[in-house]
């Protein structure tokens, strides 16, 4: 209560320097990390992305900064250093992950498959030099084989989650390997965006698993199993 009260206050606080004369902010439990919110004139009010509790006053104000400037400029917000860094901590993970993972659907939520593990295969990337040490990311199979997303990710959560459809004695383990590689790789290069993005830079860095192709030949062959 006390936090939500800090929090709410520092909304208000920078809401009236943008010129806002009634501002509400309460906590929302969304799945990702997002807030919303409805404007009428000069009133508006915030449901504010619960992974924020016990951020800290400095981190609100900041963070309300950037979103009233959104409203006012319409567009996307843009993280003052101070908010990028807290979001980028080690803090902010030990604070959401496992909250994160509470919410989250079709997952193991475990690193070990019927046939292989996720912890091997990322100490096999560690051993080529693609990944430096991944060291606190949460690595799961899914628990239904999802033949069309092979792999998601959250940037922010350090979660990793791998479709069990790889999971198979009959997929060499490199096509499990190069979908484990191309979603740590979003952690690594999604440090300065906090998103996911397949850029052309993105591209060159995961034209360096040595399988590549043969790994993409055999994620299509399983996706069109499914359609088959």
């Amino acid at each position: 209560m006390k936090d939500r009260v800090a929090m709410e206050a520092a909304f208000q606080q920078v809401g009236r320097q943008f010129g806002f004369s009634e501002v509400e902010a309460s906590y929302y439990p969304f799945k990702e990390f997002k807030t919303t919110w409805q404007r009428i004139g000069s009133e508006v009010s915030f449901k504010v992305t619960d992974y924020l509790q016990g951020a800290g006053n400095d981190i609100f104000q900041d963070f309300a900064g950037c979103l009233f400037t959104r409203i006012q400029r319409q567009r996307r917000e843009v993280y003052t250093p101070k908010v990028r860094d807290f979001l980028r901590s080690e803090e902010f993970v030990r604070m959401n992950q496992e909250k994160y993972l509470r919410r989250s659907r079709n997952l193991t939520f475990s690193p070990f498959g019927n046939v292989y593990d996720l912890e091997i295969l990322l100490n096999s990337l560690r051993r080529k030099g693609l990944v430096e040490n991944g060291e606190g990311t949460f690595l799961s199979w899914t628990d239904k084989p999802n033949r069309f997303r092979m792999g998601y990710c959250s940037v922010l959560m350090k979660v990793v989650a791998i479709s069990s459809a790889l999971d198979r004695a009959d997929l060499p383990d490199y096509v499990a390997e190069y979908v484990l590689y191309h979603e740590m790789l979003h952690l690594k290069m999604g440090t300065d965006s906090l998103r996911s993005y397949h850029d052309s830079e993105f591209k060159r860095e995961e034209r360096r698993y040595p399988r590549w192709r043969e790994a993409e030949s055999w994620l299509k062959k399983v996706a069109q199993d499914s359609v088959a």
